[in-house]
């Protein structure tokens, strides 16, 4: 995890129907709650998917490269930790690890490509007034 960017994080217990009947959370819940964090870091910097949308554009996944580390189990508290890595004239890479909430052990790591569309699908340049919450180094706006 970088150490001098900005990183939202997002604890919670996992809760009992993310789990399988052993009370270990199903592999597909990890995604969800990667996309927690992103649209809890975007709403750190007073934006909000619905905005990003309401503006006309949309955010999809590109590319993702996702390590299970060790698996969470139901009502353990974790955390998500998300970061931008990466901002390029089309794509937003987002970064993040999922830990354990007292002892900081990671579970899954993962970085997510998005790629920035209009409303017909066509792919657009990011828009200059998302720059703010997409500088990487700020903080809470």
């Amino acid at each position: 995890m970088p150490k001098d960017l900005f990183i939202c994080e997002t604890t919670f217990h996992v809760r009992y129907a993310e789990t399988d009947s052993m009370g270990v959370v199903h592999h597909t819940v990890y995604l969800v709650w990667f996309e927690e964090g992103r649209s809890a870091y975007i709403r750190e910097h007073g934006w909000s998917y619905a905005d990003i949308e309401r503006s006309g554009y949309f955010l999809a996944a590109g590319d993702l490269k996702a390590k299970y580390r060790l698996a969470a189990r139901y009502d353990q508290r974790i955390t998500v930790k998300t970061w931008i890595e990466d901002v390029k004239s089309r794509t937003i890479t987002f970064g993040c690890e999922i830990v354990e909430a007292e002892t900081d052990a990671i579970l899954f790591e993962a970085s997510l490509k998005l790629i920035c569309l209009n409303a017909s699908g066509k792919v657009k340049r990011v828009p200059n007034a998302w720059k703010a919450w997409l500088n990487p180094r700020a903080g809470k706006e």
